[in-house]
């Protein structure tokens, strides 16, 4: 067996030697331990589309590979993928199940004092919150298959019903991402995704906010039942000036969809931030230098500190001590323009989303 084994290893390291010879311009090359091959390559502006191409070629052979830049030439080293173990679902169905849970309380919860149908409430509540955190890992999930980066189902992560109802949810992938590209792309399709369901949340909060006399609201705040606030985030202020009937001698209960659509816009301008392992972390890795984005993950955490959120602040300094950064395979190649483009516009985004819906939140600041 040892022997067969020995020949299939070479076998492999022949076949994906030659495979790298046809699409580079190869100086030297070197045998590894455990099946890598490693080769000396020159620079070229095709290198990209050849690595893309090598990938989709070497991986069924059982291969990955590597492009990192050396001293006036580049190093290609193609190895032997991990064998990956099958994973059930059954962790994955038990966190969804616990986190369904924990926000059905919390809609019980917000909607116990709401005038109107309170099974129909809580329903649009779960619905809501489910549909942002769920199509926002279904962003990762498709920009993974679309890139051939395998990755599991989402791990839904419950939170504390009358307080935090979930911690969101993630995604965890068995192999790198092929190159900046890809990897600008993994990080920001969540985020985006998530965004564009959140605002429709919080559309359908402010058509499902009650419109009641004065009179009653002050009642009911007396009794405890209802917390009165003076103030409200930009975005829901347009919103409910669109949307909710407005009368004099009247005021508003909000619909819980209203904190749905916060915790939404919460964790959307979060996960934009360019720190270490967050979203926005990917997305600034894949465009920015190492030590440039070293920089960035400290300035947002000193952000997070200045506008409030300490915890989550925290948080990422401790991630960013311990947890490496997302390389992708091909770590030279640069990214396209109009992701560079696009990079831009995630800052425009992330300080439009604090500005509108974050600051003066009274959900988040009292």
């Amino acid at each position: 067996m040892a022997e067969g084994w020995s020949s299939a290893v070479y076998n492999g390291q022949r076949q994906v030697a030659e495979k790298i010879k046809t699409l580079f311009s190869v100086r030297n090359q070197y045998l590894r331990e455990q099946g890598a091959v490693e080769f000396e390559v020159e620079e070229a502006v095709g290198n990209k589309a050849s690595f893309l191409k090598l990938i989709k070629e070497i991986k069924p052979l059982g291969y990955l590979a590597v492009l990192r830049r050396g001293e006036g030439y580049l190093t290609l080293i193609a190895f032997r993928k991990p064998e990956a173990k099958p994973r059930g679902l059954r962790l994955n169905l038990i966190l969804l199940l616990a986190t369904l849970g924990t926000i059905t309380l919390d809609g019980f919860f917000r909607s116990s004092n709401y005038p109107g149908n309170l099974p129909v409430m809580v329903g649009l509540y779960v619905v809501g919150i489910m549909g942002i955190i769920g199509v926002h890992e279904m962003g990762h999930k498709i920009a993974s298959t679309l890139h051939g980066v395998r990755s599991s189902s989402p791990y839904f992560i419950p939170g504390i019903p009358g307080a935090l109802p979930t911690l969101g949810a993630v995604i965890t992938s068995s192999e790198p991402p092929t190159n900046r590209d890809s990897l600008f792309d993994l990080g920001i399709s969540g985020p985006l995704a998530g965004l564009a369901v959140t605002i429709l949340v919080a559309v359908g909060g402010a058509l499902t906010s009650a419109a009641v006399p004065i009179d009653e609201l002050s009642r009911q705040a007396a009794a405890g039942k209802l917390l009165m606030v003076s103030n409200l985030d930009l975005f829901t202020e347009y919103l409910l000036f669109t949307f909710t009937p407005q009368r004099i001698g009247m005021g508003i209960i909000l619909s819980p969809l209203i904190f749905a659509s916060s915790l939404g816009f919460l964790v959307t301008f979060l996960n934009l931030m360019p720190a270490w392992q967050l979203d926005g972390g990917h997305v600034a890795r894949a465009v920015l230098t190492p030590k440039l984005h070293k920089i960035l993950t400290y300035a947002s955490i000193a952000l997070l500190f200045i506008t409030g959120f300490q915890l989550m602040a925290i948080l990422i300094l401790i991630l960013s001590m311990r947890s490496p950064e997302m390389k992708p395979l091909d770590d030279v190649s640069p990214i396209s323009k109009g992701r560079k483009i696009l990079f831009v516009c995630i800052w425009v985004i992330a300080a439009l989303i604090y500005v509108f819906a974050i600051r003066s939140n009274p959900f988040f600041f009292r």
